[in-house]
């Protein structure tokens, strides 16, 4: 869990970047966003990024396409363990009824 404080904006740049700021300014979710979604998707699993579960609570995350960096602590564990002492970009990727999708990745 993070807290919201440990939240830092994240700056949207490269190829990553520019899909999530395509479904950062969204007003509808028909197909051209769908694929969009699909596309960032496909782009983060061959940059390395893990997917997860997890709940807004605790991610402070709860739209698709909206994003944060972190510094993972050295003591983290759980799924983000592989990430300590490195900060990572978090991207909500789906929505559900209580949990959303989330894809977690190093930046530089």
């Amino acid at each position: 869990m993070f807290l919201a404080e440990e939240k830092l904006p994240d700056p949207l740049h490269g190829d990553i970047g520019e899909l999530i700021s395509k479904l950062q300014v969204r007003t509808t979710w028909g197909q051209r966003e769908q694929d969009l979604r699909a596309q960032l998707v496909d782009r983060l699993a061959k940059q390395g990024y893990v997917s997860l579960v997890g709940h807004p609570s605790r991610y402070h995350l709860t739209l698709v396409g909206e994003s944060c960096l972190y510094d993972v602590p050295a003591n983290r564990r759980g799924r983000l363990k592989v990430f300590r002492g490195k900060r990572i970009r978090i991207v909500c990727v789906s929505s559900g009824r209580f949990d959303r999708g989330l894809m977690a990745g190093v930046v530089d």
